[in-house]
């Protein structure tokens, strides 16, 4: 790992050490520390270019097996002793931390607020700007193969969501109806976090919407599935061990869906493709999200309020479902190893909405795609 951003930023703000305390959720703490752990524990970069975790004795081992940071319990580091003087942990904590690495901090801007002011009772703080997100947004071969390897499995999930469509019967009404019980986008989702829990990932929030609800992008969706109406799945899973996330959505319809919905897909995938050939190291996010606006436009899709393309392009995907880059009209200068999807919607409320999503790894000269999975509107 690369810490001249930290090296850097610690230069020119002038501090003895950049300092987290928090648990591995925090995904610069994760990223940083090589740890997982529920409880919190801080971790320390220090000026001379020295990592390391102050964790509990209970953790040591453990921490040492697991990170790539040199490890001191939190009794080498006086932290019984501090706390017997003031009675307070946070305040202890802060002591602690002064005593090992100096007393002018960098701290991220995610520290709890409540030790944040413990700490600035005992020393100098500077909130970093998002040096390891920036950091995080470039990421290595490992990384990216990590990624890609969540993508695969994903779709081994989507594939079984989209099986259940297709082999639905229809019922009069139009309802799904799959083994005699109705389809669902609860069931759906159900069949798609079995899978994922075997393989060893987590799901939350996956969206299976259906007719009216796909005209909200995030809509989760709800209740009975219909035929000649849009499905959109955007399933976004994250692997337990590595703490990568994947992400992709896909449009479906059992049975031919309206004019209206056919033809948004066509261009949906289409302003896709064109958003794709311009992705290379060195070009903008913004420019690369305005050249599928204008095209939208270009077919006669206006946006405005709430219908139309109303989102950005796509964002960076990593330890974080949205982190950066970003593909939007504030999107900077791409880098060869971010990791962003390519996600461009058309959104109408009483007619629905269309989304596809794939995701891949910027190169020095294009897009290295992640996402195999087919793009198929009817599926019968």
């Amino acid at each position: 790992m690369n810490m001249a951003g930290i090296s850097d930023e610690l230069e020119r703000k002038n501090c003895d050490a950049y300092v987290i305390y928090d648990t591995s959720e925090n995904e610069d703490m994760r990223y940083l520390s090589g740890f997982q752990a529920t409880d919190p524990y801080i971790y320390v970069y220090k000026k001379d270019g020295g990592q390391f975790l102050i964790v509990s004795s209970m953790e040591e081992l453990r921490a040492r097996r697991e990170s790539p940071c040199s490890i001191v319990t939190r009794t080498a580091a006086g932290f019984a002793e501090l706390l017997a003087e003031t009675q307070d942990v946070d305040a202890a904590s802060a002591k602690m931390i002064t005593n090992f690495c100096g007393n002018r901090l960098l701290i991220p801007y995610s520290m709890p607020v409540g030790f944040a002011r413990a700490l600035e009772s005992t020393a100098e703080i500077t909130i970093d700007s998002g040096t390891v997100l920036s950091m995080r947004a470039k990421k290595t071969a490992d990384e990216i193969e990590k990624i890609r390897a969540v993508q695969q499995k994903n779709e081994q999930g989507v594939r079984l969501a989209v099986d259940a469509v297709r082999k639905a019967e229809v019922g009069e009404d139009k309802s799904l109806i799959l083994e005699d019980e109705p389809l669902t986008s609860e069931r759906l989702r159900a069949i798609m976090h079995e899978a994922f829990f075997r393989m060893g990932l987590d799901d939350k929030d996956t969206i299976a919407s259906c007719g009216a609800d796909t005209a909200l992008p995030h809509a989760k969706g709800e209740g009975q599935l219909y035929a000649s109406q849009p499905i959109v799945l955007d399933v976004f899973p994250r692997d337990i061990e590595t703490g990568y996330f994947a992400d992709m959505t896909r449009t479906i319809s059992k049975g031919k869906p309206s004019d209206e919905i056919c033809r948004m897909y066509e261009v949906v995938h289409e302003a896709k493709e064109l958003a794709v050939s311009l992705i290379h190291a060195g070009v903008s996010g913004a420019d690369v999200h305005n050249a599928a606006a204008d095209y939208f436009a270009e077919k006669g899709y206006v946006t405005a309020g709430t219908s139309g393309f109303i989102h950005s392009l796509g964002h960076g995907v990593g330890l974080a479902i949205h982190e950066s880059p970003s593909l939007s009209v504030r999107g900077g200068i791409l880098e060869e190893g971010n990791v962003v999807t390519v996600e461009p919607g058309l959104y109408y409320p009483g007619i629905g909405g269309v989304r596809l999503e794939d995701m891949g790894a910027v190169t020095e000269d294009g897009f290295d795609r992640f996402t195999t999975f087919e793009e198929e509107l009817i599926v019968v």
